[in-house]
């Protein structure tokens, strides 16, 4: 596989890692740490194939699921704090569905 189908399979992995930490963080700059070590690791991906023996795409493969875990995790949140309503008691649960709980005697 040439250098010119491996980046441009990378490119559009590279640019949904970045596009999930931006939602998730808020802003993503060039001269962040996270920003600056996924260009290390994509630009490193030729060198370290050849000298490592690394699968041809094996860091394709890892960068989309990272993207993918960081979709997942970004969602998973969002599910969390749409549903997260207080917790209701049981006597609250059963006044919903109108049905009544037993009182309880104190001996």
């Amino acid at each position: 596989m040439s250098t010119a189908e491996r980046s441009s399979k990378a490119i559009p992995i590279f640019r949904k890692i970045v596009a999930e930490l931006r939602r998730s963080k808020g802003k993503l700059s060039r001269d962040s740490p996270e920003f600056r070590f996924l260009t290390e690791q994509m630009r490193g991906h030729q060198v370290t194939s050849k000298i490592l023996c690394k699968g041809s795409n094996e860091v394709e493969h890892i960068a989309a699921s990272y993207a993918t875990y960081l979709h997942s995790t970004r969602q998973l949140a969002e599910l969390q704090h749409r549903y997260k309503g207080g917790e209701k008691t049981v006597q609250e649960a059963a006044n919903i569905v109108g049905l009544q709980i037993p009182e309880r005697k104190e001996y």
